[in-house]
């Protein structure tokens, strides 16, 4: 390292750190391949490689990647999507998700277009074949 990285600029216990986005999130799966092949096949995210223990993921410019997780919990109980991630869809490609979703078998957990405050939209939830909870959107504009 150089003496610049190493060198601590005065912080106070009451600063922020100033992040500028999200680079990935991941998502815990039992198996990271056939994770990759679902969120691939009907996602349509873009698998840019897999590795040992992870699958590297992209949707529209932003990433996720799927972790092997040895002894996999499963975050959501059967109808619920409490435990998340959403994915956002065009207003003309709302129902025709929600048409591939039941034509793959996919259950709808969860349907809602009122009361959404801070991501007012039609949402629907579905879950992967892991249990983790996956969100279509049609995100209206405010």
């Amino acid at each position: 390292m150089t003496d610049a990285a190493l060198a601590t600029p005065a912080v106070s216990a009451t600063d922020t750190i100033r992040t500028i986005g999200i680079l990935h999130f991941t998502i815990g799966v039992r198996d990271h391949i056939a994770a990759a092949k679902f969120y691939s096949e009907v996602l349509g995210c873009r698998h840019i490689r897999s590795s040992e223990r992870y699958a590297f993921m992209e949707c529209g410019g932003s990433y996720f990647v799927l972790a092997r997780i040895p002894n996999y919990v499963n975050p959501n109980n059967p109808g619920e999507e409490t435990h998340h991630q959403a994915f956002m869809v065009a207003p003309e490609e709302f129902d025709r998700a929600l048409a591939i979703m039941q034509a793959r078998g996919v259950e709808l957990i969860k349907y809602s277009d009122e009361g959404y405050t801070t991501f007012p939209g039609r949402h629907a939830y579905f879950h992967d074949a892991d249990g983790n909870g996956i969100e279509i959107i049609n995100l209206y504009k405010k």
